[in-house]
């Protein structure tokens, strides 16, 4: 078995228990510690550009915001970012490099609570803030679209795909591997939306695949530039066949905030 799917083979399993089975702290510690890391792979990639930027201060902010998001909600996540605003610019002043490189170790170091860290405490809301069955059957659902139309995409533009979309960011990814993906979206949600006798309309099933059929891919994309830009090809070598935690979570934690933005706003969550 080609080391892609064997990974995949142990950890969805693994993951699925942990939703479905595991008190919601435990999905949400699983989830910590996997955005922390993401976090860790993204300030090494810096790093190695030739960008000072700390490591253990902006994810322990990183920690800190995702903490008071899941534990006190909206209020307490906009404290910590303004937080960490005030917080990370000062600690550059502690680099041996100062005032060179300041200003581009500080956009870094903000970098991750806000990108990272919403996006975490949304997929981490999306579990938490429905609790009960309603939040893992969709969490359950949101990630089944997302990996489905991303093994549509991969397979589709392996197969069939010819028109890069982006070359000098991802060459591998084509327009046809795009369409596959959005039909194996539409496809996953329409499968998933039975299968997990999931309590939401059609309109709403549509919509959100529509979401996820664009801010998957575009997340995606997003992680690739920042790879390119650092001269990487992953983001790691710590799960075989797939890179680093950061190349696996990206399209998960670019996804989430818009999804969850849609189900508040038109009252889906109440």
């Amino acid at each position: 078995m080609p080391a892609r799917e064997a990974a995949a083979a142990v950890a969805i399993p693994l993951l699925l228990a942990i939703i479905v089975w595991a008190p919601v702290w435990t999905f949400l510690l699983v989830l910590g510690a996997a955005v922390v890391l993401a976090a860790d792979e993204l300030l090494a990639m810096a790093r190695g550009a030739g960008l000072p930027t700390g490591r253990w201060v902006p994810l322990a902010v990183l920690a800190g915001t995702l903490t008071a998001a899941w534990a006190g909600g909206p209020v307490p996540l906009l404290v910590a970012l303004v937080a960490a605003a005030i917080v990370l610019p000062a600690v550059q002043l502690t680099s041996s490099t100062r005032p060179s490189g300041a200003l581009a170790g500080t956009a870094v170091a903000l970098f991750v609570p806000v990108y990272l860290g919403l996006g975490g405490a949304c997929l981490g809301w999306l579990r938490q803030l429905p609790d009960g069955p309603w939040g893992i059957r969709f969490v359950l659902f949101f990630l089944g679209v997302i990996w489905i139309g991303d093994s549509g995409a991969y397979y589709v533009g392996r197969t069939f795909g010819r028109h890069p979309m982006a070359p000098r960011i991802s060459p591998r990814k084509t327009w046809e591997g795009l369409a596959g993906g959005v039909a194996a979206s539409f496809a996953g949600a329409a499968i998933l939306r039975f299968v997990l006798t999931l309590d939401l309309s059609w309109k709403h099933t549509l919509a959100v695949a529509a979401i996820l059929a664009v801010t998957a891919p575009l997340g995606d994309v997003v992680e690739s530039q920042f790879k390119r830009d650092t001269g990487v090809k992953d983001s790691s070598g710590l799960i075989p066949g797939h890179g680093g935690l950061l190349d696996r979570t990206d399209s998960l934690l670019y996804s989430a905030p818009p999804v969850l933005g849609y189900l508040l706003v038109t009252g889906v969550l109440g």
